[in-house]
């Protein structure tokens, strides 16, 4: 019997080769595509996503403007909205040096954590393009959610979230202005109890100390209850008595306090400030100006710090249930992503006015 050849039984040995097959991202577009559409090179298109801070304003304009039209993902983003799970969440925080809001943060860290997901957080920019620039950074690391705080948001970044079909919560906030996925309180209700319960105490003069709310639906709706409360009952505040300082910091607060003592016409008899760290310094400044709180003036903040009951006298305040927020946030998301069949949003949440030592009956005029 003869014997088979090496070269035949090297072929019998050789095994068909499986060829792996690459799922395809949700565009057909490429890089390239994206450079050829600008007008540029693809090593200038690659610079404007990984380094966009060296490359010129209209040219780096041109290649964002080429993705959104060609509704272009990059790899890493394409591979997550192709159903790879990364168990990765993200959030736009605007701070985290206020309180109320690190206690929410921490509250949603710590549930997803327990749920096998990872918070990557990100901060909000005043520039809208640089807000979009950091929510695509994180779809392209394949975050599965994001957090956003508030409704007043860039209609860039809404607009790119909804093209793309990205799942995102609104935190903070009761969606009042009809935004998606809200989570929160309502700082419009939550305000108006406050400055009801100024009238009640005989208060007619008052004043607000707060931060440029541009960008920032929270503070804007508190404002804008003042204004409606009052106007109600035929009251408005005076323009000189609206002082809009440059921080949410107690030094902030003094500050404010200071230009209100300083400005002209009748005094105002009750201070209302958009949260606790500018009450806090308007109560400082107040007393230092040899003023007695509440006897004098009254003041209020918003959100209930824990330093608003220890200050002296303490803070008369709305006590935010932050951590409550945090928790129902990751709830939602978790069950959400898993398809749980019970997921649904929470109902609006309530705040709960604190009267405390800082307001009292309005002066007598003498």
């Amino acid at each position: 019997m003869a014997k088979k050849s090496k070269s035949t039984s090297r072929n019998e040995r050789v095994k068909p080769i499986k060829r792996r097959v690459r799922k395809q991202s949700p565009s057909s577009a490429k890089l390239e595509d994206v450079a050829r559409a600008a007008g540029v090179s693809t090593a200038t298109a690659s610079r404007v996503l990984n380094s966009p801070n060296k490359v010129q304003a209209d040219t780096r304009q041109r290649v964002e403007a080429a993705i959104r039209s060609l509704n272009w993902i990059p790899h890493g983003a394409a591979k997550a909205l192709a159903s790879l799970r990364t168990r990765t969440v993200g959030a736009l925080i605007p701070t985290l040096g206020h309180q109320a809001i690190m206690a929410m943060v921490e509250a949603i860290q710590q549930d997803l954590s327990d749920a096998g997901y990872t918070l990557f957080l990100g901060k909000p920019e005043l520039q809208p393009d640089r807000t979009l620039r950091q929510a695509t950074k994180m779809l392209e690391h394949g975050i599965e959610c994001l957090i956003l705080m508030g409704e007043e948001q860039p209609q860039a970044l809404l607009e790119f979230l909804e093209s793309r079909k990205v799942f995102y919560v609104t935190a903070y906030t009761s969606g009042r202005n009809g935004g998606k996925n809200c989570i929160g309180f309502d700082n419009f209700l939550e305000m108006s109890r406050l400055i009801e319960y100024l009238l009640s105490l005989g208060h007619r003069d008052f004043a607000i100390v707060s931060r440029q709310y541009e960008g920032n639906d929270r503070i804007r709706q508190r404002i804008e209850a003042v204004k409606a409360v009052l106007a109600n009952v035929g009251l408005a505040v005076r323009p000189q008595h609206e002082i809009i300082v440059e921080k949410y910091l107690i030094g902030a607060g003094r500050e404010g306090m200071q230009r209100l003592l300083k400005s002209e016409g009748v005094r105002p008899t009750a201070v209302i400030c958009a949260n606790d760290y500018l009450a806090a310094g308007a109560v400082i400044e107040a007393k230092a100006a040899g003023l007695s709180v509440p006897k004098d003036i009254s003041v209020t903040g918003f959100d209930d710090l824990e330093m608003a009951a220890q200050i002296e006298p303490p803070l008369t305040t709305v006590r935010v249930p932050a951590i409550d927020i945090g928790h129902a946030i990751a709830k939602f998301i978790v069950g959400s992503l898993e398809k749980a069949p019970d997921t649904r949003l929470p109902g609006r949440f309530n705040a709960e006015l604190m009267i405390r030592g800082s307001t009292s009956a309005a002066p007598l005029k003498t």
